[in-house]
């Protein structure tokens, strides 16, 4: 790349740039461009993106998708918030930012991993891609267990489709190994305990559907000794079938008869982190 051509703009560039902004527009797909300049040929737009990625004007995050870069970031090392860009990896299907990554969206985390977790309505393949050193990973739900996200704020200018903080609980107590596993929900229920809609709380578990999120939940509120009326009606839903605390771990551990759990990953363990 000559030196002189360096995030140059031409007229057809800074046009695109131009009309971007003008909807607030940071990242765009092919067929995006397509509709901003329709006056020009589709290979003549490609062409044009190829040269935009070139000179350090875009990003290409993956096939048909483009970001713009910063006039003052460096290109080679320039990432946008990982939050900003699930939205235009997903394509047709609905989404949100949901486990983990939700989580440190709601500040309960105190160390975000390398992945962003997406969950999606329909099956993405692959579905984990990398960018830069970021791998994005699609979780499909399917329409039973997809609800419960609103936009919040994860800066002073930009939000982004995130679990609400009850339904970011079912997720993960459904499936602990994206979230961190048991202890890490834990420690963010204890933090929680007190801005937790806990009728919505019982509500999404009852629309959720599924037994070990019964079952979990409550144990983790009745070990952590939040002893809201809820306990009861989950504990009216908790069939005999047991049920591993962390799916992720071995079978072996007490069988507790009170919410048919068996508690293969031990109390001290859970509770060590948050108490001591």
């Amino acid at each position: 790349m000559e030196a002189t051509n360096y995030k140059t703009l031409n007229r057809q560039s800074a046009l695109l740039l131009s009309r971007l902004n003008e909807k607030d527009q940071k990242g765009f797909t092919l067929k995006d461009a397509y509709g901003l300049l329709p006056d020009t040929g589709p290979a003549a737009i490609r062409q044009l993106l190829t040269g935009m990625v070139e000179r350090g004007l875009l990003l290409r995050v993956k096939e048909g998708v483009y970001y713009i870069i910063p006039y003052d970031q460096d290109p080679q090392t320039y990432m946008p918030d990982w939050h900003l860009l699930a939205g235009h990896l997903v394509g047709e299907a609905k989404y949100y930012i949901g486990y983990y990554s939700a989580m440190q969206i709601h500040n309960l985390i105190t160390q975000p991993a390398l992945t962003e977790q997406i969950v999606v309505n329909k099956q993405i393949k692959p579905s984990q891609i990398k960018i830069k050193d970021i791998t994005f990973q699609f979780i499909y739900h399917n329409d039973e267990h997809f609800f419960g996200s609103k936009k919040i704020w994860i800066d002073s200018f930009s939000k982004v489709l995130c679990s609400d903080l009850e339904k970011t609980f079912i997720d993960a107590i459904y499936k602990p190994e994206y979230a961190g596993g048991i202890t890490e929900i834990a420690k963010a229920l204890h933090k929680s305990k007190d801005k937790l809609d806990y009728k919505r709380l019982y509500d999404y578990a009852v629309k959720f559907n599924t037994l070990a999120v019964y079952k979990r939940l409550g144990y983790l509120l009745e070990l952590l000794d939040i002893g809201h009326p809820i306990l009861k009606k989950l504990k009216d839903k908790a069939t005999t079938a047991y049920y591993l605390l962390e799916p992720s771990y071995p079978k072996g551990g007490r069988m507790l008869a009170n919410w048919h759990i068996r508690e293969n990953i031990d109390q001290q363990s859970i509770l060590s982190p948050i108490f001591s």
